[in-house]
Parts: structure tokens; sequence; C-alpha cells
């Protein structure tokens, strides 16, 4: 599946899209690219129902806008909140210029 134009994401954000019925949640930091299933391991729901980024002003961190639990961008690994210790499933993905197809 194709993801395109995935350049035009702000660095230090994150933005979600839905492919093939599947939510993602695409994280920039520092210009690279990380994809996770847009699901929180503590309820099993988004981590975003308010909309808009949620990445931090740095990009180092994902809170989750339903109870505050914080990811590492690069890992999904939660660092604090009511799941720390579990993380967040990473999409693997091919870039392709400014565009990603799934894996």
């Amino acid at each position: 599946s194709l993801i395109s134009n995935v350049g035009q994401i702000p660095d230090n954000s994150t933005l979600s899209v839905n492919v093939d019925g599947r939510a993602l949640l695409l994280v920039k930091r520092a210009g690279e690219l990380f994809i996770y299933d847009n699901r929180c391991p503590h309820t099993g729901e988004n981590l975003d129902p308010m909309g808009g980024s949620v990445a931090s002003a740095d990009g180092l961190l994902i809170q989750c806008q339903r109870h505050a639990a914080e990811f590492v961008s690069e890992t999904g690994e939660c660092v604090a909140g009511p799941c720390q210790g579990e993380q967040l499933n990473p999409v693997p993905f091919t870039p392709s210029g400014d565009d990603v197809y799934l894996d």
C-alpha cells in the first residue's frame, strides 16, 4: 500500500492516516520517518482522538491524548504513563522518494 507525500510532514510531528482500513500514526523525528499502528497499548484506542500532532516540541516523545502515556518516537517504547514498558506496534515500510510503501 502506498502513502504519498510523506516528505511534507513537518519535522518533529505526527500525522494520522488510514490505509486500507488500518489506522496508522506517521512520526517524523529529526528528518527520519517512523510508522506505528495508531493504537495505544493501554486502551487499544487511537492515540490522537482530539486530532493534531501528538509529538513533543522536540519530537523526542509521542503522547497519547487519552491518558498521557508517553512513547519514544524512534522506538515506540512507553516510558511514562499507564502502559510503561509496553510499546507501539511498528509498521515496516520502504521509502520511495516522497512516498512510502507499506511492506
